[in-house]
């Protein structure tokens, strides 16, 4: 008699997660359960990157290690600071095996053959040095300890609380966060040496100037003097003799400023409104920043923010200016860079600062207010030309779009009634992207100007978005792998992937430290990064390293039943090849079940890894464990024992080694059987 053939059946890994649509209407690859995967732009399911702490100190993910085989004659230890005799080049000790010394942090260059020393005492001499193991699991755990060396020295944003918000400016992260008491909050800026708290230049009011003061000038009043390093003008002009404004002082000798005449380089008056002060913003805010630049070059460039607590202000980078703007209760919730205005948000009210000047808040100089009918939740520049740029203006509960370029024919249209955006929630990648509480929706504008269309790209997760819709607390792209991404304030996130404006797939992610706040900036090649403030007053680094801040990343899927070309056709499950792409060391396990994982089936008794165990997704677990070296893309073969309808796989890993990979596709290996009676 002859017995059936084998046959194969290959399908991607493609869609996300899906928790509604019934199995038998979906694409074989949707997961029905995610954590810590995501939606690769070019196919496949990827274990998502770690992330790490930052202050400007040497990055754990860059760190190298040496190995240096010894001829050694007295004791190295794990912690020592070996020094070479006569290179006089250190290094610290992570790892010690056998007559292998690893170390890492070298400064200068060790010698093969030369001896080294430890506090003093000769201990052995080098015979060889190797920049690599080609071990891949002794390599990535070498890695892992320099890492970790290097993760000791990097520190929290000094302060109390959590991470109040941060900007990325000309090349370096800035960060709030509350003083030690809570009875402020300051701002700080990444350094060799970590965190340097950035001290505020003082600042004194003027009025009726007669002179043009400029940046470089001497003010003086009697025996106290300073240098001017910022001059803005919030009225009048400069020589009319009619204007009010601040000036940025350093430099100050011979006393305090005090109410009264005072000069500019000796020539022409002013009136100072009484002594200098050193800005200071109340603690805790939420500080929401843009870059704009209002003047014709770099030079003009400078962040613009607010926090809800305080005055918004202007920062570009040595001077820090409070925004007045004239409100009884001035301290805006969210600030826009656009046209040349500065735009604020103050609950209902929708105000611009006059074109082309932040600190120009009058209505006869082309200031204005406009009233919304609900909360103002964001406030987005859109994608678009000169002629047709616009800007998004969300409530909770409503959508409006800003035409216009200044005063004279800004106009507001509303896109949707009934439906909003929750706060801090839009983002642009090549269109707009929002959270609405009917899930992550895109704005997308059409040929013909004015007309925007709205997609809900979440709805076959509607249960997961909808428990955390309330708990949002941040948002951000990763430009690079077509990203749109929401945090919530339990730790968890979901990563949305678009390609050519269409979803691909949307995953959950679930972090160890929650998002407080993100920005993003520019390494030195011009990529983009991304960073998050946590409520431990860390500032962390997106998308780097191979782990959760030193801590293990546990990431899991699990597939919908796979019909296998026939949901009426019982089929004896063989064998499965998984194609996997990764460049370095992989390991993850892969269990499966059987006919809906019916107890009518004999279930595969493959041996349990109880340590991977997702104990919030599944009770039990049956694994066969796989590992990886070397080539970028290698298939596993996973031999398979059962005979059933369907089957689902789960794919598992549990690691602080493991660089991203990616699972591309599954081949199934089975024979067909007779129908289901």
């Amino acid at each position: 008699m002859d017995m059936p053939q084998t046959r194969y059946d290959t399908f991607q890994m493609a869609g996300g997660l899906d928790q509604l649509t019934p199995t038998l209407s979906l694409t074989n690859g949707f997961a029905r359960r995610a954590v810590n995967f995501e939606c690769s732009i070019t196919g496949g399911y990827t274990r998502i990157a770690g992330y790490e702490r930052y202050d400007g100190r040497s990055r754990p993910s860059q760190a190298v290690y040496i190995v240096l085989t010894c001829s050694l004659s007295g004791a190295v230890a794990v912690g020592d600071t070996v020094t070479g005799a006569t290179s006089a080049a250190t290094a610290k000790v992570i790892a010690r095996s056998g007559n292998d010394v690893v170390v890492t942090r070298q400064a200068g260059a060790l010698q093969t053959g030369e001896n080294i020393t430890v506090l003093g005492t000769v201990r052995g001499s080098i015979t060889t040095m190797s920049g690599a193991v080609s071990d891949g699991l002794l390599d990535a755990t070498y890695l892992s300890l320099a890492a970790a060396d290097y993760r000791a020295s990097i520190t929290a944003v000094p302060g109390s609380g959590s991470v109040l918000g941060g900007f990325w400016f000309k090349g370096l992260c800035y960060a709030w966060r509350n003083n030690a008491g809570a009875t402020a909050a300051e701002l700080y800026v990444q350094s060799a040496s970590g965190w340097t708290k950035i001290n505020f230049r003082e600042t004194i009011d003027f009025s009726n100037a007669n002179t043009s003061v400029q940046e470089g000038d001497t003010l003086t009043q009697g025996g106290v003097s300073a240098v001017v390093a910022r001059v803005v003008v919030r009225s009048g002009t400069l020589l009319s003799g009619t204007n009010t404004g601040t000036l940025v002082l350093t430099g100050r000798t011979g006393g305090n400023f005090a109410a009264g005449a005072a000069t500019s380089s000796g020539a022409g008056a002013l009136a100072l409104s009484g002594v200098q002060a050193v800005p200071v913003q109340a603690p805790g805010g939420k500080y929401r920043c843009v870059l704009g630049n209002f003047g014709a070059s770099s030079a003009n460039q400078a962040v613009y923010g607010c926090d809800g607590v305080n005055k918004a202000f202007e920062f570009d980078g040595l001077n820090f200016v409070p925004i007045s703007t004239g409100m009884a209760v001035d301290t805006p919730d969210f600030v826009a860079f656009h046209k040349q205005h500065l735009f604020l948000a103050f609950d209902f009210s929708l105000q611009f600062s006059a074109s082309g000047d932040p600190f120009a808040w009058s209505a006869v100089i082309g200031a204005g207010e406009i009233g919304m009918p609900d909360t103002i939740t964001n406030l987005l520049p859109l994608p678009g030309s000169n002629n047709t740029g616009a800007m998004l203006v969300s409530s909770k509960n409503d959508m409006t779009i800003l035409y216009g370029s200044s005063a004279s024919d800004f106009a507001l249209t509303t896109f949707n009634s009934g439906v909003g955006a929750r706060a801090d929630t839009t983002q642009n990648l090549e269109q707009a992207y929002l959270l609405t509480d009917f899930g992550v929706t895109s704005l997308a504008a059409a040929q013909e100007f004015g007309n925007f269309s709205p997609a809900t790209m979440t709805q076959n997760l509607r249960p997961y978005v909808s428990e955390r819709t309330p708990l949002v607390s941040a948002s951000g792209v990763q430009r690079a792998k077509g990203q749109y991404r929401l945090f919530f304030s339990d730790g968890s996130g979901l990563y949305t992937t678009v390609r050519a404006g269409q979803s691909i797939g949307s995953m959950p992610v679930e972090y160890l430290n929650p998002v407080a706040c993100t920005w993003e900036g520019l390494d030195a090649d011009g990529n983009s990064t991304s960073y998050f403030g946590s409520t431990n007053g860390m500032v962390y680094e997106m998308d780097v390293g191979t782990s959760f801040d030193g801590a293990e990343i546990n990431a899991s899927f699990q597939l919908t039943f796979n019909s296998t070309k026939s949901h009426r056709l019982l089929k004896r499950y063989r064998k499965a090849s998984v194609e996997i792409t990764g460049g370095s060391y992989i390991a993850f396990d892969l269990g499966y079940d059987l006919g809906y994982k019916s107890l009518d089936i004999a279930q595969s008794d493959s041996q349990s890894y109880a340590q991977y165990m997702r104990t919030a997704y599944w009770d039990a677990f049956t694994w066969d464990n796989f590992v990886w070296d070397g080539s970028e893309i290698t298939p596993a073969e996973v031999y398979l024992d059962g005979t059933a309808e369907n089957i689902s796989f789960r794919i598992a890993s549990l690691s602080a080694l493991l660089a991203p990979f990616t699972i591309n596709t599954i081949t199934t290996h089975y024979t067909p059987r007779r129908g289901i009676r």
